[in-house]
């Protein structure tokens, strides 16, 4: 999770998921993506082989809320303010989990409904 994992990862990975926020704050996730990026431009490898995971806690409601990347925050607003393409096309993140705050099919339902054919649409 820190620096010298964030290194070996840019030197030898496949991949990267960002640990939830709890265990690192969204504002330090760009960070550890450029030490991942330059240190695999240091050894030969395109930053672009990594795949990179946001793993994103939160709500999706019925109604819009703001979104503020920030701290361990959860996120809580509805599906389009959920399509986070931020942190797809500034920061690189490729891939994206849902951690739903409370158990349930509803927000699986919505995320595979909502959320990623909206994200989809806005990064195209």
């Amino acid at each position: 999770m820190g620096p010298k994992a964030n290194k070996l990862t840019g030197r030898t990975a496949d991949g990267w998921a960002a640990p939830i926020p709890h265990y690192l704050p969204y504002e330090k996730w760009q960070g550890a993506q450029d030490t991942m990026s330059a240190s695999a431009v240091d050894a030969g490898r395109s930053p672009a082989d990594i795949t990179r995971m946001a793993q994103l806690v939160g709500t999706i409601t019925d109604t819009p809320g703001p979104v503020r990347l920030r701290g361990e925050d959860p996120i809580r607003t509805d599906a389009a303010g959920w399509a986070l393409v931020d942190l797809a096309v500034a920061t690189g993140f490729d891939t994206f989990v849902s951690w739903p705050e409370s158990p349930g099919d509803t927000q699986l339902c919505r995320w595979i409904g909502d959320v990623v054919p909206c994200t989809r649409a806005l990064c195209a």
